[in-house]
């Protein structure tokens, strides 16, 4: 529901309340009491989040270990961008700086089961499964956070790569300017050396 249909809808209901006579000078004023206004805007919030939610039911899916919230999950497939708004409604995820917030893109549809944690009586996990199986179901889900943080240390190890191998190529450079003075056949031998282990992708 788009925010024009809602405010129609949400002044209409005010204007068919009862029947009040407006001032001469005013015909097209709406006669309403404070109260009356409070409800209306407590009604316009939560009639506006039910529908970005799209009566869809969101959950979240956590790690059994840390119970650390990974992404969300809906059952059934649902259409994906009404999906990820119903994502966003549920956390309130700012655009731009939550790691929560879900892009249509971040949606899939899977089948999933529940399996029984051993050791945790009432305790389940979701496995995926094969579609329509016994005891399979549809679900709609993200998993936008546990992404994220993937993503995230990945880059730590590209960094600490890069940086180790820049180390070893100011290491290489130190050695072979020393080499040079002291031995150049000794220089050629070394940076010979070193870009036929480049090539093979292993070690001097």
């Amino acid at each position: 529901m788009i925010i024009d249909t809602l405010l129609d809808l949400s002044w209409q209901e005010l204007l068919d309340k009862d029947d009040r006579t407006s001032p001469e000078e005013y015909p097209n004023m709406c006669l309403i009491t404070r109260g009356e206004l409070s409800q209306f805007l407590v009604d316009a919030s939560f009639t506006w989040k039910g529908a970005r939610r799209h009566g869809i039911e969101i959950e979240e899916s956590r790690e059994l270990d840390s119970g650390d919230v990974m992404g969300f999950f809906a059952r059934g497939h649902h259409d994906r961008h009404k999906f990820a708004e119903a994502c966003n409604e549920y956390t309130g995820a700012d655009a731009y700086y939550d790691r929560r917030h879900v892009k249509p893109d971040d949606c899939r549809h899977e089948w999933w089961r529940t399996v029984p944690v051993s050791g945790e009586p009432g305790v389940v996990s979701y496995h995926a499964a094969e579609p329509r199986s016994r005891g399979a179901f549809a679900v709609t889900v993200t998993t936008v956070v546990e992404d994220y943080e993937r993503k995230r240390t990945q880059r730590w190890i590209d960094e600490h790569h890069k940086g180790r191998a820049a180390g070893f190529a100011d290491g290489l450079n130190w050695a072979l300017r020393m080499l040079d003075r002291i031995s150049p056949e000794a220089s050629e031998e070394l940076l010979r050396l070193y870009r036929e282990q480049d090539k093979k992708g292993g070690a001097v």
